[in-house]
């Protein structure tokens, strides 16, 4: 991980997030000062990535919300499970870094890298579900959640760097 945040989708091979240039520099500082304050904001910060994460990621839609999409109204055996991707969503933390990552064998591991990544290829529209969860459901949840909370991550590492040295 050498100080950075990581994005890790399905595979185990991770995208590095960049432009996080400050947030690396303070992680790799306390790292070396302080394991545990790191290992410590290394986990805050996955926690609130995690939260960021689940609520900008896609949701399928419920029975009712799939039955008023329906041309022909009929009954039919099929069940809707919504919230599989946001219940999949994971963190791991270290000294030197975050891991955010939706793991192979999870609920959601067979399409997340494809919601995740290929918004244009594979799919376009956004389902019913996703509309009902808002305008910031949308592909890319977990890198927009990790670059929209940069400033808030390079607090909490100086917050943690503050508290473990002593003044």
């Amino acid at each position: 991980m050498h100080g950075r945040l990581r994005l890790q989708e399905v595979e185990p091979v991770a995208n590095d997030i960049q432009r996080l240039d400050a947030v690396n520099a303070a992680i790799r500082n306390l790292s070396k000062v302080a394991p545990t304050a790191s290992r410590r904001a290394m986990s805050r910060c996955g926690l609130i990535a995690v939260r960021e994460s689940k609520a900008n990621a896609p949701r399928s839609p419920t029975m009712k919300q799939h039955s008023a999409t329906l041309k022909r109204k009929k009954r039919t055996a099929r069940r809707m499970l919504p919230g599989g991707l946001e219940k999949s969503i994971e963190c791991e933390a270290s000294e030197t870094g975050c891991s955010v990552f939706v793991a192979r064998n999870s609920q959601a591991g067979r399409y997340a890298r494809r919601i995740h990544d290929e918004k244009g290829v594979t799919w376009r529209n956004r389902g019913p579900g996703t509309i009902a969860k808002g305008s910031r459901a949308d592909d890319k949840f977990i890198e927009r959640a990790i670059r929209d909370n940069a400033q808030n991550f390079a607090h909490i590492v100086d917050d943690e760097l503050r508290k473990a040295l002593p003044k």
